[in-house]
């Protein structure tokens, strides 16, 4: 198996989990540096603009998130999930696609538009 596609396949299932990667054989330790981590929002930390601004060291799903990582966060995305004890925003809140803190952003609206579409949602 190729060596890239063995390194993505697995930065994606331990960014699914929160766990940060961890090299593999023949591989140099920058993979250790960089955890893949997936936010309550379901943004790879990486993508997220706080994260690329330097404000936040990276997330957490909703039910994974301690109470002090929740206070110390500027997400509402984030707290509004350990509120409500979900996972990620996508697959447990029913208000997904019409959420004020998700809309706009890191959501474009016509993506939450076709989501919404594609789920058979009524407006």
């Amino acid at each position: 198996m190729d060596l890239s596609r063995r390194r993505f396949l697995a930065g994606a299932a331990a960014g699914v989990v929160g766990v940060p990667v961890v090299a593999l054989a023949g591989e140099k330790d920058e993979a250790k540096a960089t955890p893949k981590m997936i936010g309550a929002c379901g943004l790879a930390c990486a993508a997220c603009p706080l994260m690329k601004a330097g404000k936040c060291k990276g997330c957490a799903s909703g039910t994974e998130a301690s109470a002090e990582m929740v206070e110390k966060k500027p997400c509402p995305v984030l707290k509004c999930a350990a509120m409500k004890k979900i996972d990620y925003c996508g697959t447990g809140c029913k208000m997904f696609t019409k959420c004020p803190k998700v809309v706009g952003r890191p959501y474009a609206e016509s993506f939450l538009a076709m989501i919404d579409k594609r789920l058979g949602a009524t407006a």
